[in-house]
This record gives C-alpha cells, sequence and structure tokens, in this order.
C-alpha cells in the first residue's frame, strides 16, 4: 500500500507541473489585468505602463512563471494587489466556511442517497421505485441556482422559517452556533438534494446489478435476513463504482460551490473565485485553482485506497 500510495504521488508531479503552465499561460493571455483593475478605467496608458513596470508584469512570461513556481514551492500561492493580502490568507479566511457548508452537504447526500438507492434497488419495478426515480430525475435535472431561489422564495421569504442568506446574523459579533446552523440550512440542502438525487440512481443501477449475483442468491438460500443480505453482503459491492463519484467531491470540499455561494451570499471559496474572477484577481485565480488541482489528484489518490478497503479482491502489490 506505502509504495502504492508514493507511485502514485511521484506520477502526480508532472500532472502538477502540467497544470501550473496551462493556468498561468491561460491566466496571462485573459485580457486586462490587476495593473488595470488597480489603476482604475479613467486610467491613461501611461500609468498603466508605469503600475505594470512596478508588479513586475512586464518581464518575459517564463520568469514570471519560474518566480511564481519559485515562490510556490515555499508555501506562498502569491499575494493580492487588489485586497492587499496573500492568497493564503485570503483562503484561510474562507475555507473554513466552505469546508463546513460542503461537508454537510457530503453527508446529508450520502445518508439519503445509500438507502434510497438501495431500498430502490430491492423494491425495484414497483410502484415505490417508479415514483422515487421520477422524483430523483426532477431533482437532478434542476439547476442549482433555479432550486437554491425556489428555497429562498418558499422557506425565507413566504414562511420566514431560515434566513436568506450569508453567514450569521448581522449584529452578531460572536461566533453563534445556532445562527450559523439556520444560516448554513437552505445553501446545503440546495446541494444535498440536487448531489443526492444523482448518486442515488449509482446505488440504485449498481445493487440491481449485485442483486442478480450468485453469491446473493446463495445469502438468500441461506436464509439470511434481508437486511443483512443487502447492507452487510451487497451493498459492500455496490458502493465500490460509488467511491470514484466521493472521491470526485473532494475538491468540492475546498473549491466550493460558486453558484451556490452566490445565490445565497455564503462567504466561502466558491465566492471568492466568483468576486476574483470579476475583478479580474488573477493572483487569488492562480492559488484556489493550483489548489483544486491538488485536492482533485488527492481525491483520486483517496478513491484509490478506499477500494482495496470495500473490496478485498484489490490488490496494490
Amino acid at each position: 500500500m506505502t509504495t502504492f500510495v508514493i507511485r502514485r504521488l511521484l506520477l502526480a508531479i508532472p500532472t502538477l507541473i502540467g497544470v501550473t503552465i496551462l493556468t498561468f499561460c491561460l491566466i496571462h493571455l485573459a485580457p486586462g489585468g490587476p495593473q488595470v483593475a488597480l489603476a482604475g478605467e479613467k486610467a491613461t496608458p501611461e500609468q498603466i505602463a508605469r503600475l505594470t513596470h512596478q508588479l513586475g508584469l512586464d518581464r518575459p512570461l517564463y520568469v514570471q512563471y519560474a518566480d511564481w513556481v519559485g515562490a510556490l514551492l515555499h508555501g506562498d500561492l502569491g499575494f493580492s494587489y487588489l485586497r492587499q493580502a496573500p492568497v493564503v490568507q485570503l483562503i484561510g479566511q474562507r475555507l473554513p466556511q466552505t469546508m463546513l457548508l460542503m461537508g454537510c452537504a457530503l453527508l446529508v447526500s450520502v445518508v439519503l442517497a445509500v438507502p434510497l438507492g438501495v431500498y430502490q434497488a430491492y423494491r425495484r419495478n414497483t410502484a415505490f421505485d417508479r415514483t422515487a426515480s421520477v422524483a430523483v430525475f426532477v431533482a437532478w435535472s434542476m439547476p442549482t441556482f433555479w432550486f437554491g431561489t425556489i428555497l429562498i422564495a418558499i422557506f425565507a421569504v413566504t414562511l420566514r422559517w431560515f434566513p436568506v442568506g450569508g453567514l450569521q446574523t448581522i449584529d452578531t459579533t460572536a461566533f453563534d452556533w445556532p445562527s450559523r446552523f439556520m444560516h448554513l440550512v437552505l445553501p446545503a440542502a440546495t446541494l444535498a438534494i440536487v448531489s443526492m438525487a444523482g448518486w442515488s440512481r449509482y446505488i440504485r443501477g449498481s445493487m440491481v446489478d449485485q442483486l442478480r449475483e450468485d453469491y446473493t442468491r446463495t445469502a438468500i438460500a441461506k436464509g439470511l435476513h434481508t437486511r443483512t443480505v443487502l447492507f452487510r453482503h451487497t451493498l459492500r459491492n455496490a458502493l465500490i463504482p460509488f467511491i470514484t463519484l466521493l472521491g470526485g467531491t473532494v475538491p468540492a470540499l475546498f473549491g466550493g460551490a460558486v453558484i451556490t455561494e452566490q445565490i445565497f451570499a455564503y462567504p466561502g471559496m466558491g465566492q471568492l473565485f466568483w468576486q476574483s474572477a470579476i475583478d479580474r484577481d488573477y493572483s487569488t485565480l492562480l492559488g484556489m485553482t493550483v489548489l483544486t488541482a491538488v485536492m482533485v489528484i488527492l481525491g483520486n489518490l483517496l478513491a484509490d485506497v478506499l477500494y482495496g478497503v470495500v473490496d478485498p479482491r484489490v490488490r496494490y502489490d
């Protein structure tokens, strides 16, 4: 196992290098730049040129890339000239909120998707299965911005059960868990319902295949309880393709949900990425892109390792 992990991490190095080169070049090919945003719309070409020289943006691209990678190797993701703060500091301020939101949404999605998918597979082709499938497809097809707006209209505006958005009550200065929870419900529900709908379909399809296997028929013929057959034997093999989906959610824990965080004015990584793109804060965009790429690689590695935990047939020798 240790050799496999080390080998995968070494293979990830060329991928990361390719991501940094591609991202760095694309960012610098984008129109404008931080010097234009800093100088303002009424700045003269001479003022923009002077600011470009002061920021070192007139140097050759490979020189800027080498300096940026050198700082990156020391844990420095760059400096945001627009926000006058290191990118690491900006990410550190937003990351806990995003991990709380995405972690809650992930937990709710798994808790709802797994039992629903298992029960649909067990009661396949029945009225319950067809009704649940229609509801799941409807939820899966809804855009998150539309679903989030509907939740706001019903539960925040009409019923006034939850706040419209934000992190906690405006006049609250100290950390307030009840207020945080109330502000977290609607955005977490928006993400959880959409994700649960897709995941339950994967679970159902995989469970249907496993229920047709000989080992399942043998377990039933031995007189084992239905719950034991479903959750202790069949589900373990059915979760193998689902692990790939879970591994892909790891970047979302750090990258945030851009659209959902914008709708609910939730101060997370997704909102920071959106604002940085609008403000042309390229240093912040670069830092967040590299962080997300690292999380994608680690998520895939985690999925590969979990294969061996779920399926004893998998060996890493």
